[in-house]
């Protein structure tokens, strides 16, 4: 059991440098990813690379090809609408509910995460967003169904593979910052609808900001 637990763990490390090195540029969208190469780069063996392949495939971050391996899946302007779509509809079930419910004492937690954002370095994106999304994942957490929060997870990890390549610009940033400080004043009065006003006005700015980046990449779909 304690070797399982072990192997358990180097995959999910190996997992989040793997994703950590997508959204950092060192790993591009149309890559392809030999399981011998990742082994060596890594210092991991080869069971745990094809296993780390198949769940990330799972996810849509990878394709596995016939004869050619694996090959990271491009970023995508429907993809990523699509996950928004899921998002809005997510994101206000879960803050409702938390804004009615949630102990200060987890409002407290909320609150030492936004204050982590303010104080970072605005140029350092990635730890931004590690960020941003450990501050939502507290609210989706906190809900009672673990089937609608699991979701999220899957789909806010989705979304910081598939938009590494947008950046997000000075003035969103300062809005975010304020549209968290929305939610958490919110929260304290347990005021559930100006928290889903908050929460709109948030996954809205967040797909127009995104949007503006895909027009500028080239990515933008006709669709959309």
């Amino acid at each position: 059991m304690a070797d399982q637990n072990v192997l358990q763990d180097q995959e999910q490390s190996l997992y989040l440098t793997i994703l950590e090195d997508i959204f950092k540029g060192k790993l591009a969208g149309g890559d392809r990813l030999k399981v011998s190469a990742l082994a060596q780069q890594y210092g991991q063996s080869a069971s745990p690379v094809r296993e780390v392949l198949r769940r990330m495939q799972g996810e849509g971050f990878v394709e596995i090809l016939p004869n050619k391996g694996a090959v990271i899946v491009a970023a995508d302007a429907n993809t990523i609408q699509n996950i928004f779509e899921v998002l809005q509809l997510l994101e206000p079930y879960f803050v409702e509910w938390f804004a009615q419910y949630a102990l200060p004492e987890v409002v407290d937690d909320l609150e030492a995460i936004h204050d982590k954002i303010v104080a970072l370095d605005p140029t350092d994106l990635y730890a931004f967003r590690q960020l941003d999304s450990e501050f939502h994942k507290i609210i989706a957490n906190h809900h009672y169904n673990d089937a609608a929060a699991d979701t999220w997870k899957r789909l806010r990890t989705a979304l910081t593979v598939h938009a590494s390549r947008l950046r997000i610009s000075p003035t969103r940033l300062s809005t975010i910052i304020e549209e968290h400080a929305e939610l958490l004043a919110a929260f304290r009065a347990n005021d559930a609808e100006r928290a889903k006003a908050a929460i709109n006005k948030h996954v809205d700015g967040s797909f127009d900001q995104m949007s503006q980046q895909m027009r500028a990449l080239g990515i933008w779909s006709s669709k959309l």
